[in-house]
């Protein structure tokens, strides 16, 4: 989850294989025009293939937001909500929970494509992340959307928003710049990796929610089973990547640790989420980190170490999974709207790109 302020997602959109184009006498060329994923490709008639080209897409500037690790900053922030609703002892106020939504959708779409620009060289290397690694977007274009959604984020909050609010989004936005952004950039420094995730995903945007739904801030530790889910979803992704962060020079928490460690470490910062909600009798997060440890538990006992990035994964994409049907059982307009999310970026990405994303 995020998670990711923003790490990479557990399931980004598969890398791009070879996109050179063959001359008559054998050998090859570089295509010329932004590189494209695979399977987007036009073909010569003489049968060799060339990347496609041209400006981008209106769509490609929603989906530069990348709206499937928005879904973990949605399903935190309406925990949040429901505890604070709970803690407040009085009705919704489901426009306000809505501009709340809005503002901090915005604000972590702003620092993505932040994160998108500081990762661009290694992004373009490992063949993925395509809209600004590639071209498809332009590096100017892309920090304009970013300050227009922190400029809407700001200004819904500052209007329709109490004070703790702004001052949650002003910390988020700090921390999302300090992620991403040399010379702090924490999400290449082990540790600092995974506790920006935690403080960002797993603290600041509950306490947006539950701040959203009219509670103080006040006995919010309820809310701090989250932070530990949030830890251990965010280093088993640090572990599927260490490859692609080695080659960029950073250094994560998951290249430190190596996947067998990685692992297992994941694996304590979830069963410490079970233990803590336990303790503070938070039952929703109880049942969705108990039902989300044996997923990492799996990998964690096998004897040869979790090998490959998609058995790393499914760890996190089981845990995003269960929180998020969590938060459907209290909201039930959630799980649907899930549902159409996922479904329009599979139509987009086919469409796009000509591949399956998400993959499941």
């Amino acid at each position: 989850m995020k998670s990711d302020g923003s790490s990479r997602p557990p399931s980004d959109p598969a890398r791009r294989r070879d996109t050179h184009t063959t001359k008559t006498d054998g050998s090859s060329v570089t295509p010329s025009g932004p590189a494209r994923p695979r399977d987007t490709h036009t073909t010569k008639s003489d049968g060799s293939s060339v990347a496609p080209s041209g400006p981008a897409r209106p769509l490609d500037y929603l989906f530069l937001l990348r709206p499937m690790i928005l879904i973990p900053v949605w399903t935190f922030y309406l925990l949040g909500a429901y505890h604070g609703n709970a803690a407040a002892g009085a009705s919704m106020d489901w426009r306000r929970l809505l501009l709340g939504g809005v503002s901090f959708t915005a604000l972590l779409g702003a620092i993505y494509i932040v994160n998108q620009i500081s990762d661009r060289k290694i992004d373009r290397a490992n063949e993925k992340l395509f809209f600004i690694s590639h071209g498809i977007i332009q590096v100017r274009t892309a920090w304009i959307e970013a300050t227009l959604l922190i400029v809407v984020s700001l200004v819904i909050g500052i209007f329709y928003l109490p004070t703790s609010y702004i001052i949650i989004i002003a910390i988020s936005l700090v921390l999302g710049f300090a992620y991403s952004v040399e010379p702090v950039r924490f999400k290449g420094r082990v540790i600092l990796d995974v506790l920006s995730n935690a403080v960002g995903n797993g603290i600041l945007n509950t306490l947006a929610g539950w701040v959203a739904a009219g509670a103080a801030l006040g006995e919010w530790k309820v809310l701090l089973p989250y932070p530990l889910a949030v830890a251990s979803v965010h280093l088993t992704t640090t572990l599927a990547d260490i490859e692609g962060d080695r080659s960029g020079g950073l250094r994560t928490s998951g290249m430190y640790l190596g996947k067998r460690w990685g692992i297992v470490l994941s694996t304590c910062l979830m069963a410490a989420a079970v233990g803590i909600a336990h303790l503070i009798g938070n039952r929703l997060a109880l049942y969705a980190s108990l039902f989300s440890l044996p997923f990492f538990l799996l990998p964690a006992r096998s004897n040869e170490g979790p090998a490959s990035p998609s058995s790393i994964l499914l760890p996190t994409k089981t845990a995003t999974l269960i929180f998020s049907i969590a938060a459907g059982f209290i909201f039930r307009l959630y799980i649907p709207f899930l549902a159409v999310v996922i479904l329009l970026t599979r139509l987009y990405y086919k469409h796009r790109f000509g591949m399956r994303y998400p993959s499941f």
